[in-house]
């Protein structure tokens, strides 16, 4: 039996919290709150939780529907997975206080952050805030406009060659071929090259550690480093995957070290990039280990959401026939035929709305995780040290109050006027803050230009017997892939 929703004291602590119109009372914690924190006698609560274990069992399976659940105690709820304590953020401007106001206080999570650093070392997605800025300032000019338009011919090239081998009728897994395309993407971006072997070798690598990461996660974090220094049967698997990365990237970095030759690829522009030196001072490179720490970061993240983004987006034209319809109108008048470019992405409204808006349903990053490591006011209430809290773009994405029906598709919601009202902090798919995606520009063009190129071609209809459930894992992903049949359009 489930026991009754818990309040927020902790070591002496209460958090005091808003209420949205339902549940009950809330009631007051042993002993009182503090008064030194707490306008009110009102605290946070959660959803019912086991004794002891908390809502451990539960978060195993099925994590959305907790924080779901969760969000109808208010614009802060609470869970707990004993030892840990977390605070949800469930409203626009608390999002806001999270990844922006109170950055460096709650941030990145130690115990998190060293479960990612396994895999992708100091990079900038999990260094400490004291090297972040220093950094990002480092990598940005490298997501310039002027880069980013470089790579929009070998996406379309790739996609194109992609879309060749399938047949009229064939059944594919949409989620593979996605996660296989965008492999092949990321890759040409990074090293310049888009050979089979690296691509289908580094993919397996990658899907190895990205399931060994997600495992560590969602155990105890006193669990963790312990389990992961053991030889068990995933550590080990882990390890190799993570040695057979580290050796094509480290060749690759000898081999633009040692040659003369300028390439157009991101990682020649790594090896460029200097740090600010201090006056008088030359400025420095990255070291071999930083630069394969960035690259290994980028080609994580950024493979992983746009295979997600365009899976989850060719599921909901298959089920949206009017908007699919719509769609293809517009890529049939726009481009006639020809490949999509970076210049004709503007001309192509309909489609920036139907990205837009799948990112909103289903946000390959799913929810954004934070510690408060000092005592930190959030919409007027106390957090207190060693909390983790987390914004949710899978929670906020589809509140009502910013949201009409929010659960249906409905791309045409994103006119000029509603981007305009809409609260900042509402619609958040690549985060916020000194944090957010640096790669974001790319991703952006990245999903409309693929998007684009396989839709002038075909059509994707969702298997009706397989039911698309989410799987939360790093990315939010399809649960048991994602079969669909093709039908040749042109």
């Amino acid at each position: 039996m489930y026991a009754h929703p818990r309040c927020f004291p902790l070591r002496g602590w209460s958090c005091s919290l808003p209420r949205q119109e339902r549940k009950r009372e809330h009631r007051i914690p042993p002993g009182g709150p503090s008064e030194a924190f707490h306008p009110t006698r009102r605290v946070a609560t959660g959803p019912p939780e086991l004794p002891v274990i908390g809502q451990a069992f539960r978060l195993r399976r099925d994590f959305i529907g907790l924080l779901r659940e969760a969000s109808t105690y208010g614009d802060i709820s609470t869970l707990s997975v004993n030892p840990v304590t977390i605070c949800l953020t469930n409203a626009p401007e608390l999002n806001r206080e999270v990844l922006v106001t109170h950055h460096q206080t709650v941030s990145r999570g130690q115990t998190s952050s060293r479960v990612f650093r396994w895999l992708l070392g100091n990079g900038v997605a999990t260094c400490d805030f004291s090297d972040h800025v220093a950094q990002r300032r480092l990598l940005q000019p490298q997501f310039h406009r002027r880069y980013v338009e470089n790579y929009s011919q070998s996406m379309t090239e790739i996609a194109a060659r992609r879309a060749e081998v399938w047949t009229d009728g064939m059944t594919l897994d949409i989620e593979q071929e996605m996660r296989e395309l965008a492999l092949q993407v990321i890759v040409k971006i990074l090293f310049g090259t888009d050979q089979s072997d690296m691509v289908g070798h580094l993919g397996r690598a990658f899907a190895e550690a990205n399931d060994y990461i997600y495992l560590r996660l969602t155990q105890p974090p006193a669990l963790r480093g312990y389990l992961h220094n053991l030889p068990l049967p995933s550590s080990r698997r882990f390890q190799r995957a993570k040695a057979f990365v580290d050796g094509i990237v480290y060749q690759m970095i000898r081999e633009r070290r040692e040659s003369d030759q300028t390439y157009a690829d991101l990682l020649w522009l790594l090896l460029q990039a200097k740090y600010e030196g201090e006056e008088g001072e030359d400025a420095a490179r990255m070291s071999d280990e930083q630069v394969r720490d960035e690259v290994v970061t980028l080609y994580f993240a950024g493979h992983d959401t746009t295979a997600a983004a365009l899976t989850w987006t060719l599921f909901l034209l298959s089920h949206n026939p009017a908007v699919e319809a719509r769609f293809h109108a517009e890529l049939d008048e726009v481009l006639d035929g020809r490949p999509p470019a970076m210049a004709d992405l503007p001309h192509l409204p309909l489609t920036d709305q139907i990205v837009t808006e799948s990112l909103r349903l289903y946000p390959p990053l799913w929810a954004l995780g934070r510690m408060a490591y000092e005592p930190v006011s959030i919409g007027g209430f106390r957090i207190p040290p060693g909390v983790t809290v987390m914004t949710c773009p899978v929670v906020t994405h589809r509140d009502p109050r910013w949201f009409e029906q929010p659960d249906d598709f409905r791309p045409q919601r994103w006119t000029e006027e509603f981007r305009q009202q809409l609260p900042r902090f509402a619609y958040f798919p690549f985060g916020g803050g000194p944090s957010q995606c640096i790669g974001e520009r790319i991703a952006w063009m990245e999903m409309k230009i693929l998007l684009a190129t396989l839709c002038q071609r075909w059509r994707f209809r969702h298997d009706l017997k397989h039911k698309a459930e989410m799987l939360p894992r790093v990315t939010l992903l399809p649960k048991g892939g994602m079969p669909a049949t093709v039908e040749r359009r042109r």
